[in-house]
């Protein structure tokens, strides 16, 4: 058939060495084959030039082809191997946190570093800068809807990641290299090592009590062991997942006394490699106790902050709805007895909402619950603000629960935090906590000059009544939008423009100027002097 179509002048120097047999075979086949494809049209011949005397047709443009379809654009995604991108965002950050929590235990399994499995810090929000607007445009109002989180806020602070501060990153000061063995072994005494990975449960329970008193002797002698070390070494054997609670029991001990002794070293690494493991263990009611013991002396060592930061991704990744329930109720015990000072709101409450607000166990949503009452207890009405949309029957919890709370105020911290002690200075115990101040780590306060730009001054001087109306609901929508918080430092120019509105012919825009003019005193907290002086005098 080929030799037919193409012809067998064209075919022959391709089988030129064909037995002669098969070539008279082909040649027969080729004969009786039937070709149904047409020939190629001839090219056509040029058309003849046109007379000089007659102007040239202008051609037909031909007919526009149809777009050819574009692929659809490549999303990239910095999501874990496995998770996708498509999954609602609630349910993709609970996989995330999962794989994270998964990751983490697998590495103290094998006592590898987790210095890269451990949260990310959160980014700093670059500051807006002004947009230049175009004179003499009305500006569009904002609408009058459901206050929004600060935009800065949502930004600079993801869900389920809380900042420790500078002086408690995480710092490993062993590595999981082949000379940690070495090392541990050169720094615990044999004996100890060896009733550590006894079969036995009470060889390893004395093997505990052991070592707590070879501490206390080295720690008196002034070359006390690292506590990292030992918690390395806790991890191993008898480690995390001992089968004794009573052997569990002492390595917690262990762990809780290293965190309370001056003596010891205790460091933000052997923090980081016990905090996840203590976790897991809220929800075992004979290992609860001796684990937020742990938990409590680690955050009274730095602070409630860091301990909470280095424990919302473990909580998010429990599988039980009992567990999640006893984790909620000890961080709603522990905000009660440290305070909320320094520590990240934001994220406790996204973690408050994903893991128990959204569960479909019911003692778990009612512990959520109780910890959103304690938030609203912290920083009022606003914290509303944070769970986001949720079901009636949920609302109505949490309506019912602020409603009960809303005449409590925070109690005074029974609690010291080391480095809130520090801060404040000796003997002056914790700083207390103003309801400002936690309201700054939920919603900072944003620039109103860079929301609404320069051009809003022009427009409260306009001619056009409709034009100075527009620029008074866009100040008020920009108050909305920083969730009425705002920075001190307002322009005196805006005060002196709402100034010329007092006297404006149309007297609803003077009452909408006296309103923006408390929204903004109540908004800043405080007007400066010099603005009042312009308004007053």
């Amino acid at each position: 058939t080929l030799s037919k179509l193409v012809t067998p002048k064209v075919l022959d120097p391709f089988i030129g060495g064909v037995e002669k047999l098969k070539l008279d075979k082909i040649t027969e086949y080729a004969e009786k084959a039937t070709i149904k494809a047409k020939a190629a049209p001839k090219p056509r011949a040029p058309a003849p030039a046109a007379a000089p005397g007659k102007p040239r047709p202008r051609p037909r443009a031909p007919p526009k082809a149809a777009p050819a379809p574009t692929s659809s654009p490549v999303v990239e995604d910095d999501a874990p191997a496995g998770v996708s991108a498509n999954l609602p965002p609630h349910i993709r950050k609970k996989l995330e946190a999962s794989a994270r929590a998964a990751a983490i235990k697998k590495a103290q399994r094998e006592g590898r570093p987790i210095d890269d499995l451990l949260p990310p810090p959160e980014p700093v929000a670059a500051p807006v800068a002004p947009k230049p607007a175009a004179p003499k445009r009305p500006v569009a109002a904002a609408p009058p809807a459901r206050k929004p989180v600060a935009p800065a806020a949502a930004a600079g602070k993801p869900r389920g990641a809380v900042k420790a501060g500078a002086s408690e990153a995480v710092k490993l000061r062993f590595a999981n290299d082949e000379s940690l063995d070495e090392k541990i072994a050169s720094a615990l005494p044999a004996p100890v090592l060896e009733s550590l990975a006894s079969a036995k449960w009470k060889d390893r329970m004395e093997a505990m009590d052991q070592l707590r008193e070879f501490l206390g002797d080295e720690a008196a002698r002034g070359s006390g062991v690292h506590p990292e070390l030992v918690v390395r070494q806790l991890s191993r054997k008898p480690g995390w997942k001992e089968s004794n609670f009573q052997v569990s029991a002492r390595a917690f001990q262990l762990i809780s006394w290293m965190a309370g002794e001056d003596e010891l070293d205790f460091n933000t690494g052997a923090a980081a490699l016990s905090v996840p493991a203590l976790v897991d263990k809220l929800g075992d009611i004979k290992l609860k106790g001796p684990a937020g013991d742990a938990l409590t002396a680690i955050a009274e060592r730095f602070s409630l902050q860091f301990v909470v930061g280095l424990a919302l991704d473990p909580i998010r990744a429990q599988k039980s709805p009992k567990v999640v329930a006893d984790c909620l109720t000890w961080l709603n015990t522990q905000l009660l007895e440290f305070g909320v000072q320094g520590v990240g709101l934001r994220a406790v409450a996204d973690m408050a909402r994903d893991a128990g607000l959204q569960s479909s166990n019911a003692q778990t949503r009612a512990t959520a619950v109780t910890l959103m009452g304690t938030l609203r207890r912290a920083v009022g009405t606003a914290v509303m603000d944070l769970v986001g949309d949720l079901n009636p029957q949920l609302v109505q919890l949490l309506d019912t629960e602020f409603a009960r709370v809303s005449d409590q105020a925070m109690p005074e911290p029974t609690r010291t935090q080391r480095s809130a002690a520090v801060s404040k200075g000796p003997g002056q115990g914790a700083a207390p906590v103003s309801q400002d101040s936690a309201m700054d780590d939920l919603f900072p306060r944003q620039d109103l000059h860079a929301t609404v730009g320069a051009a809003v001054y022009k427009q409260l001087g306009d001619s056009n009544w409709k034009v100075r109306k527009a620029a008074l609901d866009a100040i008020q929508g920009a108050l909305a939008a920083t969730n009425n918080r705002i920075q001190p430092g307002v322009s005196g120019d805006l005060y002196t423009a709402l100034k010329q509105r007092l006297q404006d012919p149309n007297k609803n825009l003077t009452v909408v100027a006296l309103t923006v003019l408390g929204a903004l005193s109540e908004a800043s907290g405080a007007a400066l002097v010099p603005n009042i002086r312009i308004v007053a005098l």
